[in-house]
């Protein structure tokens, strides 16, 4: 179980105020290198635009979270309940539910694709699923070390670490429930994965629920997020 947290509302504020200044100067450096000269050239690869936005992001959000524990006054560890059951007990439920999960986001992905399909709506392909294809080795290794291993520790301290808790010790535990969990699937910004994402959001806040460690959420998000190298290495594709 997670313990109170009892965050300080303006520290909450700065925080999110700074994510949302690096999520949006990240969207801009990546467009800048993206966009084309007069002779229709880029200044980087797509993977390397994709690589240079993530990286920037989790530099910024990374130094906001430095800033945020200090000013709370709490090491990691207390704040993310890293020493609660043991690493390695944490890491390998993370493993299992996020190998678990992973048949059911599939089916939900296909179905609603199928059905938005159905009714006309053309769906948006993912960037960065279009990107990782395209990419060379060096590019893919990139992508998998920024979006596999890097956004999951980024969005669960955000997310699962810090608003879950702070939502649920105002009182309020369902809109931290699906408040964090719809907004996890919001921000993917793309119709198909939403439902499957939003449930997935649900289930990384029930782990850390249940575990009280953050480590927990974190090995579920990276098995999750692993899946579509593992495809993509198995020439597996899962098309609506």
């Amino acid at each position: 179980m997670i313990e109170r947290r009892d965050w300080k509302p303006e520290e909450i504020l700065r925080l999110t105020l700074r994510v949302l200044i690096g999520f949006v100067l990240s969207g801009l450096l990546q467009s800048l290198v993206m966009h084309p000269n007069t002779a229709g050239a880029t200044l980087m690869a797509p993977w390397k635009a994709l690589v240079l936005g993530q990286l920037c992001f989790h530099a910024i959000v990374v130094a906001a979270m430095v800033s945020f524990m200090r000013n709370q006054g709490r090491t990691w560890s207390e704040g993310f309940g890293l020493q609660v059951g043991g690493s390695a007990r944490a890491v390998g439920m993370g493993v299992l539910a996020g190998l678990a999960f992973l048949p059911a986001a599939y089916g939900l992905q296909w179905a609603i694709g199928s059905w938005l399909q159905t009714m006309g709506v053309e769906l948006p392909a993912q960037t960065a699923i279009g990107i990782l294809t395209e990419a060379d080795t060096w590019g893919r290794a990139a992508i998998f070390l920024t979006a596999a291993l890097g956004a999951p520790w980024v969005e669960e301290m955000l997310f699962r670490g810090v608003a879950f808790p702070f939502l649920q010790d105002l009182g309020w535990p369902r809109v931290a429930l699906w408040g964090t969990a719809l907004a996890f699937g919001l921000i993917h910004a793309n119709r198909s994965v939403l439902v499957p994402l939003t449930v997935f959001g649900c289930l990384l806040s029930l782990l850390y629920q249940h575990s009280g460690n953050l480590l927990t959420p974190i090995a579920a998000h990276v098995t999750f997020n692993t899946a579509p190298f593992v495809l993509l290495a198995l020439d597996i594709r899962l098309d609506h």
